[in-house]
């Protein structure tokens, strides 16, 4: 008789059942067009450790500026597979309707609050994303740009980071959106 705790049975489980949705990305990225954009809102703590996560992970990083409007169809113009970001939320709202415009969907949401993700909304077959960046605790930001990076490579261990950062006042939101 095997003997396991409820904890390690569960643990086991989740793992389990992120595997094949974070496999199954693969196809997707290439069915749907190559390569990812991460924007960040600069003036944010959390905007600022993702674009210097997504840089040092090789990704193409841009800072939301000027006319979110415009910003996001000039954005819009590259077709990118997959757009993430780490903004407010009023910014999250106009670049998403803009998106869905041109057909992306918002597939997952992550609520920045006190410097860890305290909750997140993700679509069918997303949810290994948010139970990634819920169980980075404090380094979700690094966590998202890391996915957003290389949705193919998720396996990676994420380093720990030595020092609690400093987090934003107020929710600050990460989010995905792809090629519906």
């Amino acid at each position: 008789m095997i003997r396991a705790t409820r904890r390690q049975a569960m643990g086991g489980l989740a793992g389990a059942l992120a595997v094949p949705t974070v496999a199954g990305l693969a196809g997707w990225r290439w069915q749907r067009g190559e390569g990812s954009r991460l924007i960040h809102d600069p003036a944010l703590e959390a905007g600022r450790r993702f674009a210097a996560a997504g840089a040092a992970r090789g990704s193409r990083v841009q800072a939301v500026e000027g006319d979110r409007i415009r910003f996001a169809r000039t954005l819009l113009e590259e077709n990118p597979a997959l757009i993430a970001g780490v903004t407010r939320h009023a910014d999250a709202l106009l670049i998403a309707d803009v998106a869905r415009e041109a057909g992306y969907t918002s597939v997952a949401t992550l609520h920045g609050r006190a410097g860890a993700c305290t909750g997140n909304e993700c679509a069918p077959g997303w949810t290994a994303l948010g139970r990634m960046a819920q169980a980075a605790d404090s380094n979700w930001v690094e966590a998202l740009a890391d996915y957003a990076a290389n949705p193919e490579m998720r396996a990676q261990t994420l380093a720990s980071a030595s020092a609690m950062p400093r987090s934003d006042r107020g929710l600050v939101l990460g989010w995905v959106l792809a090629r519906a």
